[in-house]
């Protein structure tokens, strides 16, 4: 377990990550909602402090809510998301941030962590609280690629925009392609037992028993991806689920979401609101689960299960690239012996059959959450989220 110290340090590196994406964010940005499944990156922020306060300062430390107008505002279950948009001032969410953090500071500076404490064991609560806001962080960078998005397409260009097709975080180099790795039959203990770092989904351990499969070493490319877009592979719907077909009939999509043509045929990504040259050999970025599936079914393999995703990455036969989470098959569902805590609103309204199941991690994704049993999960047809597609198939004959 960290210590007390240790803690701190690290709830102050996360908090200034945080702030340091506002740097360039306008007042009229900070409150607006851009997408209807978004709230306005300014309520991110409002309600990372209300978290924080309610779980240390309510829960924990037993003091009484600093605002009730805050503890309502910055609830998603209390306030809908059009709503949203009326914001205090970014000055005084501000304020309310850096209040709430000294309390609490002042409270771990002389806490202990009793082992008979359900959210202060093994310092269980302030690692979900890190966990949260480096979550709500890359929501924050997703909502501002969006607003990045709207300005290119409108022809408007900031001038703190990067030129590159992706954010700094991005800029790994291209990958050496890979073939396909053979994973053996057998049971593997998925999950994990750890309280203190990991989420209430992500237990308890378990045993699971996988067939043998082959899966890519690498995640899919811009460059395979362009084949099937190339190919016709957005308008055959002999690669598509009937759910999959029926949202791309709607949708009327065509390429993943932030790609763009120009007019003399060349493909362009966009960045923080200028489109630069596709990179071909970087992993596919920003495809829901029905495109993900349906390229899959396009080259004759299909998406790994949770299982054969972390079997495979234990046994350290993936190229983890660190720039795309990756859909896997299965719907988010609870392991078996799944007690909710300290949060049962963290996962528990989400084992609805309605969100799939994505692992690994993006470019986007700070250390606390990125690890190897960690469950992250959206509805099939989002292609916001910093997402790509990695490949297996089953073994015949």
């Amino acid at each position: 377990m960290r210590t007390a110290i240790a803690i701190r340090q690290e709830m102050e590196e996360a908090r200034a990550n945080t702030l340091r994406l506002f740097a360039n964010v306008t007042d009229a940005d900070f409150r607006r909602q851009i997408h209807p499944d978004f709230s306005p990156v300014g309520w991110h922020l409002g309600h990372i402090g209300v978290t924080e306060g309610y779980w240390i300062l309510q829960q924990c430390k037993g003091e009484a809510s600093r605002s009730a107008f805050y503890d309502s505002f910055f609830t998603p279950t209390d306030n809908p998301k059009p709503n949203r948009i009326h914001l205090p001032s970014r000055a005084e969410i501000l304020d309310y941030l850096a209040t709430v953090q000294a309390h609490v500071f002042s409270f771990l500076a002389h806490v202990e962590f009793p082992a008979d404490h359900p959210l202060l064991r093994d310092a269980n609560i302030f690692h979900m609280l890190l966990q949260h806001e480096e979550q709500h962080t890359e929501t924050i960078l997703l909502i501002l690629r969006l607003l990045a998005a709207e300005r290119y397409d409108a022809g408007i260009l900031n001038p703190h925009d990067h030129a590159d097709s992706l954010p700094p975080e991005a800029q790994r180099p291209a990958f050496d392609r890979g073939g396909l790795v053979f994973v053996p039959a057998g049971p593997f203990l998925m999950g994990s037992n750890h309280r203190g770092t990991t989420l209430d989904n992500e237990r308890p351990q378990h045993v699971v028993e996988v067939s043998d499969f082959v899966i890519d070493h690498y995640p899919v490319s811009n460059r395979e991806f362009l084949q099937f877009v190339m190919t016709g592979g957005y308008d055959s719907p002999q690669w598509w689920s009937a759910e999959g077909w029926q949202w791309r009939e709607r949708s009327q999509v065509q390429c993943p979401f932030y790609w763009r043509r120009r007019d003399d045929g060349d493909w362009v990504e966009i960045g923080r609101g200028t489109g630069a040259p596709l990179v071909l050999d970087r992993p596919v970025m920003n495809v829901s689960w029905y495109e993900a599936e349906a390229y899959a079914r396009s080259v004759g393999k299909r998406l790994p299960t949770e299982a054969e995703w972390e079997k495979a990455t234990m046994i350290g036969v993936l190229a983890m690239t660190g720039c795309v989470w990756e859909w896997t098959s299965p719907w988010f569902h609870p392991y078996p012996g799944f007690v909710a805590h300290p949060y049962a609103g963290y996962s528990v309204p989400y084992f609805d059959h309605q969100h799939r199941v994505l692992r690994g991690g993006s470019w986007a994704t700070q250390s606390h959450v990125r690890r190897l049993t960690f469950r992250n999960w959206y509805h099939p047809w989002v292609r916001e989220v910093f997402a790509g597609v990695r490949c297996a198939h089953d073994l015949t004959g």
